[in-house]
């Protein structure tokens, strides 16, 4: 059996793509969550030389800071699967997080492994958890902070379904997205920045 940080290890290594970026701490403005799409990414675990996907889903805040990840986690030439679900660190680890779709029953994950970026989990599921995200239309992580207070993340599971039976997306296909996407993400922290600029001179004047 794979020790679960060498699983992780692993999982980090393949979803660089789709996980970059640094991962600040930060209050999680959940409001203004940008919601991304579900990406299938496919690549060979290097200790294993085993092809393993993620059907995985990133938010991050307009100004860019991560909040949460999830991802769908199969091995080739395995019947196991499993959710790798990140979020940032300076949570509390001893009670876990949890996982709800829809109204359904809350699933109970503990954290596995911390790292300087993001702290991640990992949860043993079979078919029919993937049945009932495919059914779903939401779904919330719930972590609590070092105050004790629930922060809640969430997520959209519209397009799972296409992206898990789908192809994986192409290497070229992911870059321009992450471009696109950062592009975004600076032109608003741009704007955000000059606003407050004027903000302040505004008030200095009045």
């Amino acid at each position: 059996m794979i020790p679960l940080k060498r699983k992780i290890l692993a999982v980090t290594t393949i979803a660089t793509a789709v996980f970059a970026g640094s991962i600040g701490i930060g209050q999680a403005q959940q409001a203004a969550a940008a919601q991304a799409p579900w990406v299938k990414v496919c690549n060979q675990d290097p200790n294993t030389k085993k092809d393993v996907c993620l059907t995985t889903q990133e938010i991050r805040a307009d100004s860019g800071q991560f909040l949460a990840s999830i991802a769908v986690r199969e091995i080739g030439g395995e019947e196991k699967q499993s959710l790798v679900i990140a979020v940032p660190t300076g949570m509390l680890v001893q009670p876990g997080l949890r996982l709800q779709i829809d109204k359904n029953k809350q699933k109970e994950i503990k954290y596995g492994i911390c790292f300087p970026n993001a702290c991640y989990a990992e949860l043993p599921i079979d078919p029919s958890v993937v049945a009932e995200m495919k059914r779903g239309n939401n779904l919330v992580l719930t972590t609590l902070n070092q105050q004790a207070k629930a922060i809640n993340f969430k997520l959209t599971l519209v397009g799972f379904t296409a992206s898990y039976d789908g192809d994986p997306i192409d290497p070229a296909q992911l870059k321009a997205q992450q471009e696109t996407l950062r592009d975004e993400l600076q032109q608003k922290a741009e704007s955000a920045r000059k606003r407050l600029i004027e903000q302040q001179q505004n008030a200095a004047g009045n």
